[in-house]
């Protein structure tokens, strides 16, 4: 297995890829503001990326001011990371939404303090992206035997190792992977990674190519931080592609075998 850091220099985030998901991008204000209600509503757990997604931390929405035009954020509780976000001239707000991703950009954050505690400032954007793309059918992986991957790393002596992650889901577009929170800081937005292995049950173990699309810091039920990776799959063949898929029909047929209680 081999690691290519950027090995192709496109943009990481979908909403500087107007060419492409241009049909995503909603621009009216009325809708902009039933997406970022509903985000406020649900305390929804909001990646906050700096720059080009070399830094991030984790925040939710803490209020709205539509007559002012601002939204607010809550701080992090590092101050380094408020210090470097204040500074950054471009500001990526990534979320899911009912298993749809939304993504906002920031042009720059005022630091608040609201009820003594550190909260960021920004106008409300002029455009959000509302990602729902259906082309491809994605499954999430059983939780007592899910599938898993391995891809080697960079590691912070400069050397590389190998992680196994297992995968929280999978389509033919590409996978999400779940990992320990403390393995964050070897991830990136826009790295390649050469030849990770995915074992496919019944199938083989595939080797394919991954692009990390988004890193995020979730939360379990009891509280627990854990790492998610959203990555896509880089010049898959159709042969590995057709393996993937029938894996997935064959989780979809059992899934509903087991809804059916015929199994």
């Amino acid at each position: 297995m081999t690691l290519v850091q950027n090995e192709v220099s496109v943009p990481v985030f979908e909403i500087d890829q107007p060419a492409t998901y241009g049909k995503y991008l909603i621009h009216n204000r009325a809708e902009i503001l039933v997406h970022l209600r509903a985000l406020l509503k649900h305390h929804t757990l909001i990646t906050v990326y700096l720059g080009d997604g070399e830094a991030f931390f984790l925040s939710t929405l803490l209020s709205l001011d539509e007559q002012a035009g601002q939204l607010v954020l809550d701080g992090s509780n590092h101050a380094a990371s408020n210090d470097a976000a204040l500074k950054a001239t471009r500001i990526t707000l990534t979320a899911p939404l009912e298993r749809v991703k939304i993504q906002i950009r920031l042009n720059g954050l005022a630091l608040a303090s609201i009820d003594d505690k550190k909260a960021l400032i920004a106008p409300l954007p002029a455009s959000i992206l509302r990602l729902q793309r259906r082309e491809f059918f994605r499954v999430e992986m059983p939780h007592l035997t899910p599938l898993r991957c391995k891809l080697a790393v960079t590691n912070p002596a400069g050397g590389h190792s190998v992680v196994d992650y297992p995968l929280f889901d999978l389509s033919g577009g590409g996978l999400s992977l779940l990992g320990p929170i403390g393995d964050a800081d070897l991830f990136s937005l826009g790295t390649l990674f050469h030849d990770c292995r995915l074992e496919i049950p019944g199938e083989s173990v595939l080797s394919v190519n991954l692009r990390v699309c988004e890193v995020l810091k979730t939360e379990t039920f009891n509280g627990e931080q854990q790492l998610r990776l959203g990555c896509e799959f880089v010049s898959l063949p159709g042969t590995r592609l057709a393996f993937i898929e029938r894996y997935i029909t064959r989780q979809e047929r059992e899934h509903k075998l087991r809804s059916s209680g015929l199994n």
